[in-house]
């Protein structure tokens, strides 16, 4: 498998339950936000039907609150709502090897949220992750059934853009879980099973399959 490592200075992951007013963000990616950086890598919509695996750990260095002017539907006049962004954010990508080519040369710009929170990619190595037991995981989403404690909060998970405005497709509950920073965060967040670890960054990592039909870590 290749990692594809990506920086960016902001991020912003909205909740899918907020609608209007302050708008938090998720710490970390959900699946449906590495969708649509596969699709402006590639030039295309990409389903996760063509991907046989993917994993994801996303890094940030803190977060702060962003004043954005926004236009609402029917209003003349803008409102300005607080945004709460990510600052000096990395997300490592584990894909197949297929996809060096398009992280490459990106056919779009690569976005870690807003139009405005630009990705550029640092680095593509090829790797191999050795399976260790007893990890931890983090700066990731794993599914309940991890058994692993975080936020539990029902994800998309793959949007269909053929209809406007888009509709999710698939819809799960997951576990979110922050990059461990301390010996407790990472013995709280440590998986008891076998998974795959990356030394480089010293943590496991969830990887998925079947996205459209079990999900399953590999």
């Amino acid at each position: 498998m290749i990692r594809v490592k990506l920086k960016s200075w902001t991020a912003s992951f909205r909740y899918p339950t907020f609608q209007s007013g302050y708008q938090p963000t998720l710490p970390v990616p959900p699946l449906s936000t590495i969708q649509g950086i596969l699709s402006a890598a590639r030039g295309e919509i990409v389903s996760f039907r063509e991907v046989p695996f993917i994993g994801y750990v996303f890094i940030s260095e803190g977060r702060g609150l962003d004043l954005e002017r926004i236009y609402a539907l029917g209003k003349p006049e803008t409102d300005v709502i607080k945004r709460e962004i990510l600052f000096n954010n990395t997300l490592y990508l584990y894909l197949p090897d297929e996809w060096e080519r398009y992280f490459r040369k990106p056919r779009f710009q690569l976005l870690l949220g807003r139009s405005s929170d630009i990705a550029t990619v640092e680095e593509i190595k090829k790797i191999d992750l050795e399976r260790r037991e007893n990890v931890p995981v983090g700066g990731t989403i794993v599914p309940v059934s991890a058994g692993l404690p975080g936020i539990i909060h029902a994800l998309p998970v793959e949007f269909d853009y053929s209809t406007i405005p888009r509709r999710a497709k698939l819809v799960r509950p997951f576990t979110i879980l922050q990059f461990p920073r301390t010996i407790g965060q990472r013995r709280r967040q440590t998986y008891r099973g076998t998974l795959p670890y990356d030394p480089e960054i010293d943590i496991g990592v969830w990887i998925y399959e079947s996205l459209h039909g079990e999900i399953q870590s590999k």
